[in-house]
């Protein structure tokens, strides 16, 4: 009985092996058309950007279709599905608050831009990139910027 299971283990580890090399084909395929959709959608490079806004849970993206926020070096993007791309400059990004709220140990964050005199506000949640965000915003002088951690310890 016991070497059964270790001939079947041996077995499915040899097949998981031999197949590492199809699936990882199937992976970067998958990313592949991932950033030529983006590309076509947006007009943006996909590997030049970083995403801002932390993905939403499943049943979510399929009943709201939410904002995805990405920026670069110089920029702040705004892509939703069915609208047209919103692009800010990271200059006119004039506060960036950590609010009270957390969803899912990930906190929301506010972004306040100035967009010819009106202030548009944007809540979303921290993503893995939101540091180097945070201090591409805090050259902008006059910008308001929360430090993302509390006593350098909590989010």
């Amino acid at each position: 009985m016991g070497t059964n299971i270790v001939l079947i283990f041996l077995v499915l580890i040899i097949i998981s092996l031999l197949c590492y090399p199809k699936i990882q084909s199937w992976i970067d395929y998958y990313k592949e058309q991932r950033a030529i959709e983006f590309k076509q959608k947006t007009g943006l490079d996909l590997s030049s950007l970083y995403r801002l806004s932390a993905p939403k849970p499943y049943l979510e993206n399929l009943i709201l279709k939410p904002a995805v926020f990405y920026f670069d070096e110089n920029n702040l993007y705004r892509i939703k599905p069915n609208e047209p791309l919103f692009k800010y400059p990271l200059s006119t990004i004039i506060e960036a608050r950590r609010t009270m709220i957390t969803i899912n140990n990930r906190r929301v964050w506010k972004i306040i831009i100035d967009n010819a005199g009106q202030q548009l506000i944007y809540k979303l949640r921290a993503y893995k990139n939101f540091s180097l965000f945070l201090d591409k915003v805090r050259e902008n002088p006059n910008a308001i910027v929360d430090n993302r951690y509390i006593w350098g310890i909590f989010e």
